[in-house]
């Protein structure tokens, strides 16, 4: 059962830029009087503009403020229910859409890699017992799961490996070790077997504060932020 456990906790991982386009333009055209003859000079009417395509490009919701994978950030955090809950968190590489994390629980070392795609951030890769720190980025990926995935809505749901993801709230407060975080984004994992979850906080700059697995008993099992030091 502390197995299970344990790799339920390899899936807290703690996110593609904001992207604003706009565009305006304004073009006029000048009248003049031909004074010898008196008479108005033609004139050709404008072609009238494409408005649709003139019209501001609306917002790309950023995920990445919720994963800020920059190599050399470490999240450390200090767990409740069993002595696995407790583990610190490091990014050792990044390149492009695709950055290397450690997970040491005191136990094992796992590496995980997690991509930024345009409308998802997705855990691609795991290895357990990652004690040497080696560039895995290049690995084909052995997992896809699903961690977070826009739009980022109250209610917006997902499927990732058979087990239910939603987003359950989007201004939750949570209050960790590490401080108090106000408008966090709240995801809800149901497991397919259908008798525990796990509620992950995110807070955008940060990262994961806080996540919460719910047993199939009812024990809780928490990991909550204490420090961390992100570049």
């Amino acid at each position: 059962m502390k197995g299970y456990y344990k790799n339920i906790l390899y899936m807290i991982l703690v996110i593609a830029c904001v992207i604003c386009v706009a565009a305006g333009l304004a073009s006029c055209a000048s009248k003049a009087n031909n004074p010898a003859a008196n008479k108005p000079i033609p004139q050709t009417n404008p072609a009238p503009e494409n408005t649709e395509s003139q019209a501001p490009a609306p917002d790309e919701e950023s995920l990445i403020g919720f994963y800020p994978m920059k190599a050399g950030n470490v999240w450390e955090y200090e767990g409740e229910g069993m002595e696995y809950a407790s583990y610190v968190q490091e990014v050792l590489f990044d390149s492009g859409n695709k950055h290397q994390l450690a997970i040491d629980n005191g136990g094992t070392v796992t590496a995980n890699v997690i991509e930024e795609r345009k409308d998802s951030i997705v855990n691609t890769y795991r290895s357990e017992e990652a004690y040497d720190k080696i560039n895995i980025l290049g690995e084909p990926g052995n997992i896809n799961i699903i961690l977070l995935q826009t739009p980022l809505e109250k209610g917006n749901f997902w499927i990732s490996e058979e087990n239910h993801y939603e987003i359950a709230d989007t201004e939750a407060d949570v209050t960790v070790p590490a401080g108090e975080f106000k408008g966090c984004i709240a995801v809800k994992v149901t497991f397919k077997d259908q008798t525990s979850n796990m509620m992950y906080y995110y807070k955008k700059g940060i990262g994961m504060v806080q996540s919460e697995f719910r047993t199939d008993t009812g024990d809780l099992i928490a990991s909550k932020l204490k420090r961390y030091m992100l570049k």
